[in-house]
């Protein structure tokens, strides 16, 4: 415990740093999902594939929809990011 205590500014901005970088491939995943979406509705070999199966105009504001969710919530994480870090900096 003692370890934990003399190194806790490091481990505390390593916590930040794998939380962000969670964050981030998250927001990135998700990105590229509306990326692929909308490559597939425009992929005539998807159409003769999938001849039944059409995204509707509905279906496709559903989506960018979540993509701008999703941007916003990355949005806040990179605020929060940087405020724990001055807080980390701050603190010591």
């Amino acid at each position: 415990m003692h370890w934990l205590q003399e190194h806790r500014f490091c481990i505390g901005i390593l916590a930040d740093s794998l939380t962000f970088l969670g964050g981030l491939l998250l927001a990135r995943d998700a990105i590229n999902r509306l990326q692929d979406l909308k490559n597939k509705r425009i992929d005539e070999e998807f159409r003769r594939t999938f001849p039944k199966l059409n995204l509707t105009d509905q279906e496709w504001r559903d989506a960018i929809a979540a993509m701008w969710w999703t941007v916003g919530g990355f949005a806040l994480m990179v605020v929060g990011f940087a405020f724990q870090l001055l807080l980390r900096f701050a603190g010591d």
